[in-house]
């Protein structure tokens, strides 16, 4: 199982996002754009950029479904 840093794979797709919003990018944004798509494709293990998208988009939530369940659950006492 491939190791996953939650927080890299969020802000990368949150860049994405912020990206692909703007109307008319420069060439450092098409440029910066690519390399986060690439990097996603890397951290995911998927080869194209938009399937690599929703896996990560399916990662993260994921993760934080078990973030809620392990909030909901009751505390292990120490034996």
């Amino acid at each position: 199982m491939p190791l996953i840093n939650y927080a890299v794979l969020g802000e990368l797709v949150d860049e994405l996002e912020t990206l692909a919003a703007l109307p008319a990018p420069d060439a450092a944004q098409e440029r910066r754009r690519a390399d986060a798509e690439y990097t996603l494709c890397i951290c995911t293990g998927v080869h194209e950029p938009q399937p690599a998208l929703v896996r990560a988009r399916a990662l993260l939530a994921g993760r934080q479904r078990e973030a809620v369940a392990m909030a909901g659950a009751a505390p292990v006492a120490a034996a």
